[in-house]
């Protein structure tokens, strides 16, 4: 399974809601999970493999979340700007306003109920991943300025007198 890059279409493609937690579906979030850990990422929703279900994992702490349908039910009025990266925009950093803290429902890879809170960059990395399964991505917050210098954005390996 390998991450879509921009401008894969699949990635402006509202993701459809899940219903049934499956074995095929399962196997989609074991492979997701791979993908997300492989590329060193701290997210990943579904559409970014090319799948268009309503599920992302997150790197959280020590462990690995499923969050399947997730839904924001509450979030704090503090606001920060920080810079995101996106697997699917490799080399790519853009400024983004996220709320600081909010509180989630989903359900898990079991189908269960969950609710939890988050907050810093599990708060920051739900947000990214949640508009992935809207079709917005990273490159929709930039100024339009920014978007058509999209160039400006990339690293590129640099030789010894700083030429690309």
């Amino acid at each position: 399974m390998k991450v879509r890059r921009y401008p894969d279409p699949v990635l402006r493609i509202r993701s459809e809601e899940v219903v049934q937690t499956d074995k095929p579906l399962k196997n989609i979030i074991k492979q997701m999970v791979s993908a997300m850990k492989t590329e060193e990422g701290v997210g990943l929703a579904a559409n970014q493999v090319g799948i268009t279900k309503r599920v992302i994992v997150l790197e959280s702490a020590e462990k690995t979340v499923v969050m399947i349908n997730p839904e924001i039910i509450g979030k704090s009025k503090e606001t920060d700007f920080q810079f995101e990266g996106c697997l699917s925009f490799p080399n790519l950093s853009v400024s983004v306003e996220r709320f600081k803290e909010l509180d989630v429902e989903y359900r898990d890879i079991s189908g269960r109920s969950e609710k939890t809170h988050l907050e810093g960059i599990s708060a920051r990395a739900f947000q990214h991943e949640l508009d992935h399964l809207n079709g917005i991505l990273i490159i929709d917050y930039a100024t339009a300025e920014d978007r058509f210098n999209y160039n400006i954005y990339i690293t590129k390996e640099k030789d010894e007198y700083g030429r690309s």
